[in-house]
């Protein structure tokens, strides 16, 4: 206990001669980009200020890396949470119109599939109507029966047909 007492006058008395600087750097001062990055014992400084060079110091706000890494992390969380809210917006507004053009289409093949059917029944009822004795040569009743299906085919590739709705 008696050497105790000396030996802690003699560390005492080495540190208060020697003290630590308080602002001791543990590298070079960094110029990143625009941005003065100060290495120090704690943990890397950013200067958010200006950096003044003659007087080696920041004049402003200078924060630590790992606080500027968390600032920076919530700043990205709030905007990305920004763009999934737009891109679910956008999302249900284009399914919504989707939905609206699908309705309009099919509404549309209803109101062409009676016209496209009143066209063909005319064209039959005409063909129809040809007299019999006009049909007796069968070249002439064959070309005939050509014409009337080729006109047929022509309606049904000019109104192509909605498929059936479920259930017929």
């Amino acid at each position: 206990m008696k050497l105790f007492f000396p030996i802690a006058i003699c560390v005492l008395t080495f540190l208060n001669l020697n003290p630590p600087s308080a602002d001791a750097q543990s590298g070079p001062i960094q110029n990143y980009e625009g941005v003065v990055i100060l290495p120090s014992t704690y943990g890397d400084l950013i200067c958010l200020g200006n950096w003044n060079s003659d007087l080696g110091r920041c004049d402003g706000p200078a924060v630590s890396s790992g606080a500027l890494a968390a600032i920076s992390a919530a700043k990205s969380a709030d905007k990305l949470e920004q763009i999934r809210r737009l891109l679910d917006t956008l999302n249900s507004g284009l399914s919504a119109n989707t939905q609206a053009l699908l309705n309009i289409q099919k509404s549309a093949d209803l109101q062409n599939r009676p016209a496209k059917e009143s066209i063909k029944q005319a064209i039959a009822k005409r063909f129809d109507a040809i007299p019999a004795g006009v049909l007796t040569d069968d070249s002439v009743r064959k070309e005939i029966e050509k014409l009337k299906e080729d006109l047929l085919l022509e309606v049904d590739q000019r109104n192509p047909r909605a498929a059936d709705p479920p259930g017929k």
